[in-house]
């Protein structure tokens, strides 16, 4: 696989990170106080919740690869996500994994896939915009239970954020660009070709023969496979916790110098329309940066119709927070994946995701029965972020690793059904 020109060689992506950069040490110059506050708050959220939730999926998914389990796995899951998504089948793992760990877990196996050639630039792109999610124990129980006070909200935002995913991944699918498909390697080729014509061996020998066939390619010894693993995601969940204490100082840089003010305008007219007049700016700017702390501040505002409220809310868990988007672009660094696409996708699912819940919002209201706003009141000297542990009851999110892998371990068996059904299908027309 050919490197394309590193994207951080722009000249305008370096003036951006070199402006970011500026802006965080001059913040801590003149607020050494708010920014080492806003630091522990955004590391607070990366170890209650981020860190035990990626930690051993991240893990996992080092090892599976190095033994071809993925490789092994993608012969299986081919029929299912050509005819979905017309993307490979070692994809099905990074969206399985994104959809149940949530971000930025589906773009980070997908940026491993791509360093390993088992998917083209293309591919890569679309997977990453497909499988960058947010976990329904996220919605449900962070946003819904801890934010709103109330499940059936959560759920209702979990219906749209996922329906939307699906319609970005077919809008993508159809896409001009996208009509076309390039395999990425000899082996994958081959394991995509048998699965589309009978052959004399079953799906399974051949997935076994291709996990068997990786797993020599590859050569590590366990020890050494482990260890590698170990330290890639240790390292990978440092980076993030940057990311997300460095946004959550530049956050409370921008409500200080009154940065809301110059964007209340465009946020007031764009919400003139639904006959809305309160001033949302300080929220959007947390949404546009961080996604629970934007999550957090539209559930707490007061006098706001419930409609409105529950459409930006599940706009901004569609677009992700430039957190994320930072995170996403630092995977992808060694890979010759284009950020823009990730971050039209990422607009087109926030828009749809906005559009849906105004459709969609009394059937689902109907089918919930009694979905009634209910507010987190807390006191003035308790900080935002501390809220987000609540419906953890202070704990960690160790205790939420069984029901995830337990929901992972059923959808991989739902879509290889799927897939299996679709091969002996294909097989018995074709005969």
């Amino acid at each position: 696989m050919q490197r394309m020109h590193s994207k951080s060689g722009s000249t305008l992506t370096t003036l951006l990170l070199g402006a970011l950069a500026a802006l965080v040490v001059v913040s801590i110059i003149l607020f050494p106080d708010l920014a080492f506050q806003s630091s522990l708050e955004g590391l607070t959220i990366w170890w209650k919740l981020v860190f035990p939730a990626l930690l051993p999926f991240f893990i996992m998914t080092e090892l599976l690869i190095g033994f071809g389990v993925i490789q092994g796995a993608g012969t299986l899951f081919e029929p299912l996500m050509r005819i979905l998504f017309r993307l490979p089948g070692v994809s099905g793992w990074a969206l399985a994994s994104g959809l149940i760990v949530g971000f930025p877990t589906g773009a980070k196996i997908t940026a491993s896939l791509r360093e390993k050639g088992l998917i083209t630039r293309i591919e890569t792109e679309r997977l990453t915009a497909l499988s960058h999610l947010c976990s329904p124990i996220f919605i449900i129980m962070v946003v819904g239970v801890g934010f709103l006070h109330n499940a059936q909200l959560g759920i209702l935002l979990t219906i749209i954020h996922y329906t939307s995913a699906l319609l970005t991944g077919f809008l993508m699918r159809n896409s001009k660009e996208n009509r076309g498909i390039t395999q990425s390697s000899p082996e994958l080729s081959a394991s995509i070709q048998s699965t589309k014509k009978p052959v004399s061996t079953s799906i399974w020998k051949r997935a076994l023969t291709t996990m068997r066939e990786a797993y020599l390619h590859d050569g590590r010894a366990f020890g050494k496979l482990l260890g590698d693993s170990v330290t890639s995601s240790v390292q990978t969940l440092m980076l993030i916790g940057g990311y997300m204490m460095i946004f959550s100082v530049l956050i409370n840089v921008v409500n200080i110098v009154h940065l809301t003010q110059s964007i209340s305008f465009v946020t007031g007219s764009l919400l003139g329309f639904l006959n809305i007049t309160t001033d949302t700016a300080p929220q959007w700017i947390k949404g546009v940066f961080e996604i629970h702390l934007g999550a957090y501040a539209f559930s707490q505002i007061e006098d706001f119709p419930l409609l409105p409220q529950m459409a930006l809310i599940g706009a901004f868990l569609g677009w992700g927070g430039l957190s994320t988007h930072a995170q996403v672009a630092s995977f992808h660094q060694k890979t010759d994946a284009r950020y823009v696409s990730f971050l039209l996708a990422r607009a087109l699912h926030a828009g749809l995701a906005f559009v849906l819940t105004v459709f969609l919002w009394k059937p689902l209201v109907w089918l919930l029965k009694d979905a009634e706003p209910s507010f987190l009141w807390l006191d003035s000297a308790v900080s935002e972020h501390q809220a987000t542990t609540f419906p953890l009851n202070g704990e960690t999110a160790w205790g939420l690793l069984g029901p995830m892998l337990s929901q992972l371990m059923l959808l991989l068996i739902v879509m290889l059904m799927a897939s299996v059904s679709i091969q002996i299908i294909r097989n018995r027309i074709s005969r």
